[in-house]
């Protein structure tokens, strides 16, 4: 499996496609969400994502805020889940987000039923639930340094 991470402008043509391929698949075919997929924020971001091939089967982006860092559209493609890929995802994001952007707290809009993905990384929970893109969703915050 290849990891990559690259700004908006490095993606090519094919790695863009296929990073919305997922993306569609994921967010509008399985959960049936109606937000818009893409949208502008995609041009803004660092985009990580995992390859087998040439199928991207994860996927992640990730940017800066007016208080921190944060990062969503977090993915991984159905064949893949529960074998490790989405942990490993969640640490390359990690790190890209600890090189790019050191010292900075990551704040983030997590879906409740992946709350737990996220606490094992060191994520808190603050805040009541709210509704999201057609699903609940709670905010979660990590400090610098408090990431695995």
């Amino acid at each position: 499996m290849e990891w990559q991470d690259k700004e908006f402008t490095a993606l090519t043509v094919d790695e863009l496609q296929r990073i919305y391929w997922l993306r569609a698949q994921v967010f509008n075919a399985e959960q049936q969400s109606s937000y818009p997929e893409p949208d502008e924020q995609d041009r803004h971001c660092h985009h990580l994502f995992a390859r087998e091939g040439e199928q991207v089967v994860a996927y992640a982006r990730y940017f800066a805020t007016a208080d921190g860092v944060s990062f969503g559209r977090v993915v991984v493609a159905k064949a893949y889940r529960g074998t490790g890929v989405g942990k490993a995802l969640l640490q390359h994001l990690l790190a890209g987000i600890k090189r790019h952007f050191p010292g900075q707290a990551i704040t983030i809009h997590a879906q409740t039923p992946v709350v737990g993905y996220y606490q094992q990384a060191g994520f808190e929970v603050v805040g009541q639930p709210f509704m999201e893109a057609q699903r609940e969703h709670v905010t979660m915050v990590v400090h610098p340094g408090m990431e695995e």
